[in-house]
């Protein structure tokens, strides 16, 4: 795929490919990954206008924040928007990609034309925090998670078969610097502290999980789906939080029919 690869002034990595006839589409990465979880996407959406960028602490992009918050999230997407003089984009975010594209709608909902929000979380039960809390504590700890991460984002018969696709996620996450993931990871933990407001999500929007989702349940994303009322709801079958890659091919094809 033809992707230009840039660093701007504000210390955000992206590759990108423009085709003036469509707005162009945001992907944003999951915490402790960064662009390259997106290589089916990039290979399917050749001949599309999309965006792949590195979230602050992640990838190329740059580093070193002790604190962050979705508003900081929000704020470099609004950058990079206004870097490329982007009036509309649509956004495709995944797990807390997909809780930065809620916050960044919220507040810049006049920009986003369509919006695709993949594994994300909502409203998790105490026991779901608890849950996600005590893995935080864990890596904060000095403790491996990468291992436990891959078995639970994708099927035992899937690595089995796609033994690279476990090399590429464990060099990825074991590549991650702590310093830089955990205060990530702890706004993604904390999430549920902070609420979104709804009332603004009127831009055509899909919805979707893994049918074997236990992080970011299909229940999730029904409630989601509720709360923004022009959306659909698409619960991928044979899938965990690795549907983007395990079921890549239904994921982009639902992705094509929706955002273009």
């Amino acid at each position: 795929m033809n992707l230009k690869k840039i660093l701007d002034s504000h210390g955000n990595y992206y590759e990108i490919s423009k085709f003036k006839k469509y707005p162009t589409t945001i992907f944003i990465h999951g915490v402790g990954l960064d662009n390259t979880m997106w290589y089916p996407q990039k290979k399917y959406f050749h001949n599309k206008s999309v965006l792949f960028y590195d979230l602050f602490n992640h990838g190329q992009s740059i580093g070193g924040f002790k604190d962050l918050s979705f508003d900081i999230y929000s704020n470099q997407l609004l950058s990079l928007i206004n870097e490329l003089q982007l009036e509309k984009i649509n956004i495709v975010g995944f797990s807390i990609g997909a809780l930065i594209a809620q916050h960044f709608t919220e507040k810049f909902y006049d920009k986003v034309n369509k919006l695709v929000l993949i594994g994300s979380v909502y409203q998790r039960s105490d026991k779901q925090i608890e849950t996600v809390q005590k893995r935080y504590n864990e890596a904060l700890n000095g403790a491996n998670i990468t291992i436990d991460s891959i078995k639970r984002w994708f099927s035992e018969s899937y690595l089995n078969n796609n033994p690279q696709v476990y090399d590429f996620f464990y060099k990825l996450l074991e590549n991650k610097k702590d310093e830089d993931f955990l205060p990530a990871y702890k706004i993604f933990v904390n999430s549920d502290k902070y609420s979104i407001n709804y009332s603004n999500f009127k831009m055509p929007s899909l919805i979707m999980t893994g049918e074997n989702e236990i992080g970011s349940t299909p229940l999730m994303s029904e409630g989601i789906s509720k709360e923004i009322k022009n959306s659909d709801l698409y619960i991928i079958k044979n899938a965990k939080h690795g549907a983007t890659i395990e079921q890549s091919n239904v994921v982009n094809e639902k992705l094509n029919k929706f955002l273009f």
